[in-house]
């Protein structure tokens, strides 16, 4: 398969929605700062596509009055990526983990809990400032709770449920509406020998969880879905349970805490990592 890449140049306030507004398609999204204010926005994509998610793109400013940006594309030189990113991902030490990749072969450091995650089809391999300030937030969260029944909402590549699993020792359902991330939330189970303790399944949201039990839920998602499924998440919570949030601008966490508080949840804890927050809420 060609891939090909679409770029432009955008506000970040526009990242996060054209993200969700392309979110249906099979592609990969990022964005990176350029310069004050301005930022990068990238699709990378089956090159046969590369038309009509552009098409897509343009229609996204048209419908909200905006003028049009300068969008990009043109093919991806021909490469080993799977090389090239192991080559760009160094082991991470984040909170009580160690997140590393099957091409790395140091020992793993005294006192933190090993994670192999290699960069795949799902997202979640810990560089993302969302995923790191859940997984400070895990590793703060077990200093002076223990949790029995976990729920990690939007699993992607099973990082978060892994974790969980790791710290309590505890079966951990993991849920996602993409059964490809499902795929490698069960794969990287097998890799780390938590596969006794990992249940992935295909989940639309909260609609399918037939628990309201949950003492603990992660949910590394964005800010808008966050907010529509907030009823929901916090009334599968038990009292006194714990919701970690992520997958927010700063900018964003005040509506967040609004949705969930209007449900009867209440902040304890946020964590700033760059432009992004990560939440802790408690039922």
């Amino acid at each position: 398969m060609n891939l090909g890449q679409l770029e432009c140049l955008l506000d970040l306030s526009m990242a996060e929605d054209l993200s969700s507004f392309l979110e249906d398609e099979d592609i990969s999204i990022t964005w990176y700062e350029k310069e004050s204010d301005k930022w990068i926005f990238q699709v990378i994509c089956d090159s046969v596509l590369e038309s009509s998610l552009k098409a897509k793109m343009v229609s996204f400013f048209k419908e909200r009055g905006l003028s049009v940006p300068d969008i990009k594309g043109g093919l991806l030189p021909q490469k080993d990526w799977v090389s090239a990113v192991y080559r760009d991902s160094p082991p991470l030490t984040i909170g009580k983990f160690y997140i590393y990749g099957s091409h790395i072969q140091k020992d793993v450091p005294s006192g933190h809990l090993p994670l192999q995650i290699d960069a795949a089809t799902a997202f979640g391999s810990g560089q993302h400032e969302s995923t790191e300030g859940c997984l400070k937030a895990l590793s703060l969260l077990s200093e002076q709770q223990s949790f029995t029944h976990p729920l990690d909402m939007g699993c992607g590549s099973g990082i978060l449920a892994l974790a969980m699993a790791r710290l309590w020792k505890v079966r951990v359902l993991a849920c996602d509406n993409d059964p490809e991330a499902v795929r490698v939330t069960t794969e990287n189970a097998q890799i780390n020998h938590l596969e006794t303790l990992i249940e992935a399944s295909v989940s639309e949201g909260f609609k399918d969880i037939r628990e309201e039990n949950f003492d603990i839920i992660t949910a590394n998602i964005l800010a808008g879905p966050l907010c529509q499924m907030a009823g929901d998440a916090v009334q599968v919570l038990r009292p006194g349970g714990f919701i970690v949030l992520a997958g927010l601008l700063n900018r964003q966490a005040e509506d967040v805490i609004d949705s969930y508080r209007s449900v009867g949840a209440r902040l304890v804890d946020q964590l700033f990592i760059g432009d992004w927050s990560t939440l802790i809420m408690r039922k």
